[in-house]
């Protein structure tokens, strides 16, 4: 009796599958953040040969963006366009305009804005960013020897 319930749970077992779905499903799901992303090979610290040169390039920024919306892109300056003598009671100043991309002779007295919509091509938006200032031996009013500076500020957001 033993063995015949053996061999029935045995033939009950193999014909399981007989009994159950012919199909099934599944969801199969990726999830894609928005991405809205600068990346540079802009260094910390750039120093210009103002005493030589007329103009220099700080480096290339790279933006990417997947959005469906409008986001801008935002540069500020410090000191409105001007570096600023770092010597305590020095007022000389030393002024110059941004080179953004194909944007030239950007005050930033007041704040760059560049809008745009939609996303980026999947290598995204490359912009030279540069400086064209006058050579220390064309300037009406020679400025006294000191490091001068200003911080330039390079702000992505969605708008």
């Amino acid at each position: 009796m033993k063995k015949l319930l053996i061999v029935f749970s045995f033939i009950f077992m193999l014909s399981l599958p007989a009994f159950s779905a012919d199909s099934l499903s599944t969801v199969v799901e990726g999830v894609v953040p928005e991405l809205l992303t600068i990346s540079s090979d802009l260094l910390p610290v750039t120093t210009v040969d103002v005493f030589n040169k007329s103009s220099s390039t700080l480096g290339y920024i790279t933006i990417f963006s997947n959005r469906t919306g409008t986001w801008s892109i935002t540069v500020t300056s410090q000191n409105g366009s001007k570096m600023v003598g770092t010597t305590p009671g020095n007022p000389d100043t030393y002024p110059y305009t941004l080179r953004f991309g194909p944007t030239q002779n950007i005050n930033l007295a007041s704040p760059y804005v560049a809008n745009f919509a939609g996303p980026t091509s999947q290598r995204g938006l490359v912009y030279e960013i540069g400086l064209v200032y006058e050579n220390f031996w064309d300037l009406q009013e020679p400025v006294a020897p000191d490091t001068y500076r200003d911080v330039i500020t390079i702000t992505i957001s969605a708008t």
